[in-house]
């Protein structure tokens, strides 16, 4: 298939992202577009992103988006600090709550 084909197959909305990345999508051989389309439906959206984008080739961009997803790596991985943190204060202040309350009872 060629450029030309699968954009008119593609809806109007959707041709301008066809156009920049469909170059990516009519390289990839059949088995590799039935492993990208399998990322995409069972939600790998970055890692189907990531195969589309090494596919085109763009060095630049390949740049980007590795910068890119490596500060969603970090943010990720602090949010999960954060909220590791909460956990074990709210489990602190659950437990001086018990031990008020089970004194509270004479236990």
């Amino acid at each position: 298939m060629t450029l030309d084909e699968l954009l008119e197959k593609v809806p109007p909305q959707l041709r301008p992202a066809a156009t920049k990345y469909g170059s990516a999508l009519v390289q990839m051989t059949a088995e590799e577009f039935c492993a990208w389309l399998e990322l995409l439906v069972t939600g790998r959206d970055r890692q189907a992103w990531d195969t589309l984008l090494r596919k085109l080739g763009d060095a630049q961009l390949l740049r980007a988006w590795d910068q890119v997803g490596a500060e969603w790596d970090q943010a990720n991985a602090a949010n999960a600090e954060r909220l590791r943190l909460q956990r074990e204060a709210a489990m602190a202040v659950l437990k001086v709550l018990l031990a008020a309350a089970l004194a509270a009872v004479g236990l």
